[in-house]
């Protein structure tokens, strides 16, 4: 099993957190199960492998789009997979759907829209159809940075105060007060709380409570032991009611079970560094 992460150009870094690529080696058998925990970002996701599904507290079992775009997940998810795996993806900063692309980004929670009732179907089968002769990761994500380039130039976003404050939440890891932000914004708490819900998709409150989740998240992410208490530290929660209460909020399980049961990604592949596009 493959999985690559690699850098967006400087100009996208506002908008892009990164671009993947994961196939497997061989043809999977048996069926796979991959968890993924909420993570605070978006993405746009090419399938050039085998058709896949998801469950969600939303869906019991969706056949996934071949090409889709997925808003804001709240809770954990479950992908089930067979036969050959080969994804390309792009990573979105949490307001790029609606900066970059002028979509509305409330519409896209919890969903996976395909792209072609997004975009032109022509543009999309092009690019899909690239993707699918690229002959390695890099010239695969060379067309994805291509596709989110093209939107920047007819765009021209410009970052705004909720792109900040948003960002700034991811920068860190959702350990920051409201309060302190808005102090950055100058604006009045109740607009800023809608401005940032129709970037989004969610309150901003709820987002950094999402958003130190997966943090937690990928801090013990293959481990099978777990100093809880360093992380309930690190992740600043006030008490261990408050820390329990939102992992299972968030993952449906106890910390113990988590560990016990979680089947992620990062369980199956060795965690990856992040390349930079070689142009």
């Amino acid at each position: 099993m493959i999985y690559q992460k690699f850098r967006p150009c400087e100009v996208l870094q506002p908008f892009v957190e990164c671009y993947f690529i994961w196939q497997s080696e061989n043809p999977i058998t048996d069926t796979l199960v991959v968890e993924s925990p909420p993570t605070g970002f978006c993405s746009i996701v090419f399938n050039i492998g085998d058709p896949y599904f998801l469950q969600n507290k939303k869906y019991e079992y969706l056949q996934v789009p071949s090409q889709f775009i997925s808003g804001q997940s709240i809770y954990s998810y479950k992908l089930f997979l067979k036969g050959n795996i080969s994804l390309a993806g792009i990573v979105l900063k949490p307001t790029t759907l609606a900066s970059l692309f002028q979509l509305p980004a409330f519409e896209y929670t919890e969903e996976r829209i395909a792209l072609e009732s997004v975009f032109k179907s022509s543009v999309i089968n092009h690019l899909a159809d690239a993707i699918q002769l690229a002959t390695d990761g890099n010239e695969k994500v060379r067309l994805l940075e291509g596709f989110v380039l093209q939107y920047y130039l007819q765009n021209k976003p410009k970052q705004d105060s909720i792109d900040y404050a948003a960002n700034t939440i991811i920068e860190k890891n959702g350990m920051i007060h409201i309060q302190d932000i808005l102090k950055d914004v100058f604006m009045s708490r109740r607009n800023f709380e809608r401005r940032f819900f129709k970037k989004v998709g969610l309150s901003p409150k709820y987002y950094s409570r999402i958003r130190r989740m997966g943090y937690l998240l990928n801090l013990i992410a293959g481990k099978k032991k777990v100093d809880w208490a360093g992380i309930f530290s690190e992740c600043e929660f006030y008490d261990q009611s408050h820390f329990i209460k939102d992992f299972i909020e968030f993952t449906g399980r106890s910390p113990k079970q988590y560990l016990e049961e979680n089947n992620e990604l990062a369980n199956l592949v060795d965690k990856p560094k992040t390349n930079h596009i070689t142009w």
